[in-house]
């Protein structure tokens, strides 16, 4: 998971952002889902989660060139990103943080 703290007026935006990226997860072994969560008690934070068979498979996925071209690096090899600038939506940078299942029913 990747927490973020959005800037008040910025977060029309980074839900945009989200809801139009061109997304290269299911391109991966291993990906199983993805959803970005808005915290209904804290404002202007939300959650990136992303749920993988492995940590082998999340390893793979944060090494491939489908990680690179999601997180705009490529197009920053060309001289300039087309992405809207993510970072400058934010109050700090993401906080990553990891888990593990213990127990899930669906």
């Amino acid at each position: 998971m990747n927490v973020f703290k959005v800037k008040p007026e910025c977060a029309e935006d980074f839900e945009n952002v989200w809801k139009n990226r061109e997304s290269h997860l299911k391109e991966m072994p291993g990906f199983v889902r993805f959803a970005l969560l808005k915290c209904s008690n804290v404002p202007n934070k939300y959650i990136s989660q992303s749920t993988w068979e492995s940590e082998e498979a999340f390893r793979g996925w944060t090494q491939s060139q489908q990680f690179s071209k999601a997180h705009g690096e490529a197009d920053k090899d060309k001289g300039g990103s087309k992405r809207p600038n993510v970072g400058a939506m934010l109050e700090g940078p993401p906080a990553p943080e990891f888990f593990s299942s213990v127990t899930m029913t669906e």
